[in-house]
């Protein structure tokens, strides 16, 4: 019989649209061989579903505090249960571990969400991020919790990987490094790539909805910019995204070369004749689709350390590295105008991508993984004195809080 696993979110995966839906559409793809896929979500976005269901996976529309969910737990019985990020693992963990306590129960970060936002304050209070500051965060031990309660949790980033296991000496048997994994572009697409002197202008990427994306945006326009175009006074950019908000779209300067067109299908258009990927990252965490996508097509870039942050790399990185506004300028200009360093980089990063993005690589540890723990589901967590502590009456307050508001719901 087919086993089943079934994926759990608070929205449908829209992987021509986030970095985040591709990471979880590349997830299914890799696990599909080995189960029948179920899609619970509880986002109302009818069309986004649809484009899910096409992919023959099943969906099923979910509700917080609803019995309903538990009914469609004791219905699909699904040997393994994928949350996507802890907020997900933290509203509907509990009913999946009382109703299934056989079911495997994995959580994929996405990114440390806590290190994220511990960034976007510390720049907001104009302040230097530090550790400690991460540490202090009540966001930081909420999403701690769920990786204790999970039976596996996927971390794409190796800093963030080394992260836990240095800060908070998480065992390595409750983490697995799984980054973004891409299908390899077939090799008449390579070899139709662009070469330099049928290449122009910069591109930036990314959907709207991510704060480091827009925050990226404002900055790239109101201090990187104005110095690209003293240098290069023709230079134009591209600025593509799905969920772009308004204070974005009325950046657009035709005059100043600074075009926002917003979202655009496929992706690979958007990287079609470009020559530099441009992505100014003051914060974030995980690793960063917008680069990737960028190396998959061909278009070296400029980005600074956090952008580089976690996406493992030996000798050199595909592209250059730039932490000021000045310094950004000037390697983004030092690259589109140089075609020898332009093709090293360009080589460098297809090579980067087969090596450390493969999804026929990723897939069998993946799987491999997941019968491992499987076949010593009890000793694995009795290895793991945390997450039975965690998962005690005493640590479920979001429990009691979901039975109190479904008994409120009843007797309105």
């Amino acid at each position: 019989m087919t086993q089943k696993l079934l994926c759990i979110s608070t929205v449908w995966p829209e992987d021509k649209a986030t970095a985040a839906g591709v990471r979880l559409m590349g997830l299914l793809d890799m696990l599909a061989p080995s189960f029948e896929l179920h899609f619970a979500a509880s986002s109302k976005d009818q069309n986004a579903k649809k484009s899910l269901e096409k992919t023959n996976i099943f969906c099923h529309e979910i509700h917080l505090n609803d019995p309903g969910f538990k009914k469609l737990l004791q219905e699909l019985l699904p040997q393994v249960v994928l949350f996507d990020r802890f907020i997900v693992e933290e509203q509907f963990g509990w009913i999946v571990r009382e109703t299934l306590p056989e079911a495997l129960c994995i959580l994929d970060t996405e990114d440390l969400h806590s290190l994220r936002a511990s960034r976007a304050l510390s720049l907001k209070n104009n302040r230097l991020f530090s550790l400690d500051f991460w540490k202090e965060q009540q966001i930081t031990y909420r999403e701690l919790a769920s990786i204790y309660r999970s039976d596996l949790s996927l971390i794409v980033s190796s800093y963030e990987y080394q992260l836990l296991i240095r800060e908070w000496e998480l065992s390595e048997h409750l983490l697995m490094l799984l980054p973004l994994s891409y299908k390899p572009l077939e090799d008449s697409l390579v070899k139709d790539l662009a070469p330099y002197d049928q290449t122009q202008g910069y591109v930036f990427i990314g959907n709207g909805l991510h704060k480091p994306n827009v925050d990226a945006i404002k900055w790239l326009y109101a201090h990187i910019w104005p110095l690209i175009l003293k240098l290069q006074p023709q230079a134009t950019i591209n600025i593509y995204g799905a969920y772009l908000p308004q204070e974005i779209l009325e950046l657009d300067r035709a005059k100043k070369g600074f075009h926002v067109r917003g979202h655009i299908v496929p992706t690979a258009n958007a990287f079609k004749t470009a020559r530099v990927n441009l992505a100014p990252l003051r914060f974030g965490a995980g690793i960063k689709g917008k680069i990737l996508d960028g190396f998959r097509f061909g278009v070296p870039n400029i980005t600074t350390e956090i952008g580089v942050e976690g996406m493992q790399y030996e000798k050199e990185w595909p592209g250059l590295i730039a932490n000021s506004a000045v310094h950004f300028a000037e390697a983004a200009v030092s690259l589109y105008e140089n075609e020898s360093l332009w093709q090293e980089k360009r080589n460098l990063g297809l090579v980067y991508m087969d090596k450390y993005y493969n999804a026929n690589h990723h897939s069998k540890e993946l799987i491999n993984k997941l019968e491992s723990i499987r076949s010593s589901l009890q000793s694995h967590r009795r290895s793991h004195i945390q997450a039975q502590i965690l998962s005690s009456q005493a640590f479920m307050a979001s429990k009691y809080l979901s039975l109190w508001i479904q008994e409120k719901n009843k007797n309105n």
